[in-house]
């Protein structure tokens, strides 16, 4: 079993090739674009999904090497398994990131299940060997982290950025935004609101 490193990519702007018209690459396509992608899907036949996505360039033929140029990552979602592996090894020829959808021993990276509280990105990995697992997690995780850590994030990021503006000491930073991480905040947001945690935990800064 493949051990892989885990890493988050900053993708924006760069080109990011999807094979594939189903609803693997409809998935797939929209979650490249919300990462600030540049999406090109190549398929014969296109979901009317993909159609419907702001910002991506179809390509409604048979995949063709040429297609590789430029491209930095390539994720693979067809139903043909031969098409699939020649498109995974001609993928990792090129020296992109290449990823078959089911499949990782075709693949150099795989996609965990994630999920999204705004910044906050809580992804779970079985490193290919139960997916269902790995989804299965994220949704018992879901329950645990509300909507509401969004706005927790957002407030701890503006308040960091005061902490590192105002506190020379390198310890007392570390020991600030460790104690702003106290459950006693989170219980701020949600009896009192995203505003009320600012002000309050900027007093907190200033005594």
């Amino acid at each position: 079993m493949t051990r892989y490193y885990p890493v988050n990519l900053d993708i924006r702007g760069k080109t990011c090739l999807v094979v594939g018209g189903g609803d693997v690459a409809v998935r797939k396509a929209r979650s490249l674009l919300e990462a600030g992608a540049s999406v090109v899907v190549v398929a014969t036949e296109v979901d009317p999904k993909l159609r419907a996505l702001e910002g991506v360039e179809l390509r409604e033929r048979a995949f063709r090497d040429t297609d590789l140029h430029g491209a930095f990552l390539v994720v693979v979602a067809t139903d043909d398994p031969v098409l699939n592996r020649c498109v995974g090894r001609d993928a990792a020829d090129f020296g992109c990131l290449v990823n078959v959808a089911d499949c990782p021993a075709l693949s150099n990276f795989i996609v965990p299940a994630t999920l999204r509280r705004g910044e906050l990105a809580i992804s779970v990995s079985t490193g290919g060997a139960s997916p269902s697992l790995a989804r299965h997690l994220r949704e018992r995780l879901e329950s645990q982290f509300g909507e509401e850590y969004a706005d927790f994030v957002d407030v701890l990021a503006e308040i960091r950025r005061e902490i590192f503006d105002k506190v020379p000491q390198s310890e007392r930073r570390t020991k600030l935004c460790r104690e702003l991480t106290d459950e006693k905040w989170l219980r701020l947001l949600r009896e009192k609101g995203r505003d009320v945690l600012r002000t309050e935990m900027l007093k907190f800064l200033g005594g």
